[in-house]
């Protein structure tokens, strides 16, 4: 097997040894009946497909619309409760059901105002602590947008367990089709119209939401100090460094973080372009962040692996971003920083 399969089939039998080394040690520690293992992932193959890849005959692969870029495996064994395998279940599930079902499960009652997209698979998984009637043919709907603000039908699939329309326009019929190679839309508009039709009113229901963020919070006493990466810069997807290796190039690049205060006070930042523990020289002579409309910067003395600045800070949200100046004034954001809280206000 060539490389780089080699090494891909090596990572995944690197996952098998280490899931069970996982089973023996809940073993050993007499975990094993009664603790929910589950085995995931968060999308279709990165390598499996192509050039002699297996990708179970699926099209796509990660990052597509297609199945093969979210069709995922969902393994569950608990012993105690009955789930110990050998059977397969072929309805349509998504990961918007994991935490419905976890709380059923462990008999815990989520509150009615949670709103939650997801549904219990625990009629599925015991249909003896069966609470109602099996749920009728569901529609769910996948996307990958991958930008600032999302945008309608962008990489799109609305689902059922017999069809897939893909763009908005695409239609397959997974039951005949599943590698999804012959386009049926033309042959079944009414199924594209319901499915339409079903994406617009899911659509309705998220799309007032696409202002907010998801913030990173600092200051908070379980997590002091905070830790940032340029992975979760708000920025052109082209400019943000989102592994090692574009990181190693040290790229003129920079972006925001949207943050969240939890406590006001003063604050030390700390601005790397590697991890700490690397050392390596900043190869900057200034130093600068914002957080909201406070700014603090300072000069970067020659071979300094880091720049600590102090700020004082208020409670609530803000925006965040660093600036590394070097001689020749060329700037890039810090792809390292570490948040800690030094002073409470009283």
């Amino acid at each position: 097997v060539p490389s780089p399969r080699a090494e891909f089939y090596g990572m995944i039998a690197n996952i098998d040894e280490n899931v069970l080394r996982l089973e023996k040690r809940l073993q050993e520690l007499g975990l094993a009946e009664n603790t929910l293992l589950i085995f995931t992932t968060d999308n279709g193959t990165a390598a499996g497909a192509g050039r002699g890849g297996f990708n179970a005959g699926l099209r796509g692969q990660k990052g597509s619309e297609y199945d093969g870029g979210h069709r995922v495996p969902f393994f569950i064994h608990w012993p105690a409760g009955g789930l110990v395998g050998g059977r397969d279940i072929s309805q349509l599930t998504a990961h918007i059901d994991v935490l419905p079902t976890l709380a059923e499960l462990c008999g815990i009652e989520l509150a009615d105002d949670l709103d939650l997209d997801g549904r219990s698979l625990v009629s599925l998984l015991l249909p003896e602590m069966r609470r109602a009637a099996p749920a009728p043919d569901r529609t769910l709907v996948v996307h990958s947008q991958r930008i600032e603000h999302p945008e309608k039908w962008r990489k799109s699939a609305v689902m059922t367990d017999r069809w897939r329309l893909v763009g908005g326009r695409e239609l397959f019929d997974m039951t005949s089709d599943p590698a999804q190679e012959n386009d049926v839309a033309a042959a079944h508009p009414e199924v594209v119209e319901r499915l339409r039709a079903e994406y617009d009113k899911w659509w309705a229901h998220i799309d007032d939401r696409f202002d907010d963020y998801s913030r990173l919070v600092l200051g908070a006493p379980e997590a002091n100090p905070t830790h940032f990466t340029c992975h979760d810069w708000h920025a052109d997807q082209n400019q943000v460094p989102w592994n090692q290796a574009s990181i190693s190039r040290d790229p003129q690049a920079n972006g925001w973080w949207a943050v969240d205060v939890a406590r006001g006070g003063r604050y030390e930042i700390t601005l790397r372009t590697r991890p700490g523990h690397v050392g390596e020289a900043l190869k900057a002579v200034r130093a600068r962040v914002t957080i909201g409309d406070v700014e603090a910067s300072a000069d970067v003395a020659e071979g300094a692996t880091a720049a600590t600045l102090e700020i004082e800070l208020q409670a609530g949200p803000a925006r965040m971003q660093t600036w590394l100046q070097s001689a020749n004034g060329t700037s890039r954001g810090a792809y390292f920083v570490e948040v800690r809280r030094v002073e409470a206000n009283p």
